[in-house]
């Protein structure tokens, strides 16, 4: 059922990329959608896990903040350019199986270059990527997302819900009745939605 793979960095952005799994699987479903910290049971192997997702996957999202180039590992050497990196392996196990990677830039103005890149990952630069501002984050995720549907086979939008949810409340009426756990009520006449005083 794996669709769309997250691929991001965990010291990077990290509210921004669950903002990115939650309005993609509220629109999808959360089944197509696999973020590490939500999609991996309890015991499992997690590195497999990751891997399997993204063979698996239709397309793989580089999610993209201002430190995804230059988070450095504890010898302040950038992890994008250690092999062992795991942000790096899966961009590049999903271009060996011929994924559709899609670079998205979270607040970040400019698409990262060639020259910044190591060089098995230099192709990144000349994907067409989307950017997801600040401002702008559910308008510009919804394009994502229409985007997703059109180049995704298979990938269907879940149906809106067809009525609100039955919320239950308790109304007073204006002779001091008590209308009490009604999913709807009808008013007739006036109807203050204040409290009462005296």
């Amino acid at each position: 059922m794996i669709k769309i793979f997250l691929n991001y960095r965990t010291a990077d952005e990290r509210f921004g990329v669950t903002l990115l799994d939650h309005e993609l699987s509220r629109t999808f479903g959360p089944e197509t959608v696999f973020f590490a910290s939500k999609s991996i049971e309890l015991g499992a192997d997690w590195e497999q896990s990751m891997f399997d997702a993204v063979a698996e996957s239709e397309a793989v999202l580089v999610v993209m903040g201002r430190r995804w180039l230059g988070d450095v590992n504890e010898a302040g050497l950038r992890r994008i350019d250690d092999p062992r990196d795991f942000v790096r392996r899966e961009i590049l196990l999903a271009f060996e199986l011929g994924k559709r990677v899609i670079p998205v830039r979270l607040d970040v103005p400019d698409r990262v270059r060639a020259d910044e890149l190591p060089e098995a990952l230099r192709s990144l630069s000349e994907l067409q990527d989307i950017a997801i501002g600040f401002r702008s984050a559910v308008p510009d995720i919804d394009r994502l997302a229409a985007r997703l549907r059109e180049l995704i086979p298979g990938l269907r939008a879940q149906p809106a819900p067809t009525s609100a949810s039955a919320a239950k409340f308790t109304a007073h009426a204006h002779e001091g009745g008590v209308v009490s756990q009604y999913d709807q009520v009808t008013v007739h006449g006036d109807f203050h939605a204040g409290p009462r005083f005296g």
